[in-house]
């Protein structure tokens, strides 16, 4: 991928940089259609290789809308590694009220998300499993700003310092978080559905006040 876009964009190419296991975001100076024409069919190749389309934006955008996307934006820079180019972002973050905002939306989609892949998973357990197995990379971003908020850094430990802080039961959020990893023990945990629903409405009202403090 990172050979296909650098061919594309040629001298505007800036960066590629994986954000996940299968994501990731390509940054170049300058968009037009002629250069999404020229992706569209490198995308099948991609997809038959288990990776998502790059998320693709100039740096100006990503630096300009970093406030509409603080949670999001600031996942990808959290946990970015860099494949082709230059290190794009070079001490951008978030500003803390954007996060802090945006935390509060993320937390309770969280609850809702879960409630309503629980519906729509008609009892079935492997589907069920597949809500949890879903959940954890928006979990884990959600801590890691949760931790950047409360000064406890961005390491890879950051995430359950945060559940600890909002009081939540340290080895199931653990569990969850591994599914990133070990998808496959999404089962197991789809047994403990409900208690991962409470924990993350802990998670939100503990994320709630903020707005009374």
């Amino acid at each position: 991928m990172a050979a296909d876009v650098r061919r594309v964009f040629g001298s505007r190419f800036v960066a590629h940089v994986a954000s996940g296991q299968a994501h990731s975001a390509v940054f170049v100076t300058s968009i037009n259609a002629g250069d999404l024409d020229a992706l569209a069919p490198l995308s099948h190749a991609w997809h038959h290789d288990h990776l998502a389309s790059p998320l693709l934006l100039t740096l100006e955008e990503f630096k300009r809308s970093l406030d509409a996307f603080p949670v999001e934006y600031q996942a990808i820079i959290d946990r970015h590694i860099v494949i082709a180019g230059i290190d794009p972002f070079g001490g951008l973050e978030a500003h803390a009220e954007d996060l802090r905002r945006a935390c509060e939306i993320q937390a309770k989609s969280h609850v809702i998300h879960l409630r309503q892949g629980w519906i729509d998973a008609g009892g079935d357990t492997h589907a069920l499993a597949r809500v949890v197995e879903q959940s954890s990379a928006p979990l884990r971003a959600l801590l890691m700003n949760v931790a950047r908020l409360h000064g406890l850094g961005s390491l890879d430990e950051a995430p359950l310092a945060a559940a600890e802080l909002a009081g939540l039961p340290e080895p199931l959020i653990r569990e969850v978080l591994a599914l990133e990893q070990a998808p496959e023990k999404s089962t197991a945990l789809a047994a403990r559905s409900a208690e991962y629903l409470a924990a993350s409405l802990q998670l939100w009202a503990f994320v709630d006040r903020w707005r009374t403090q």
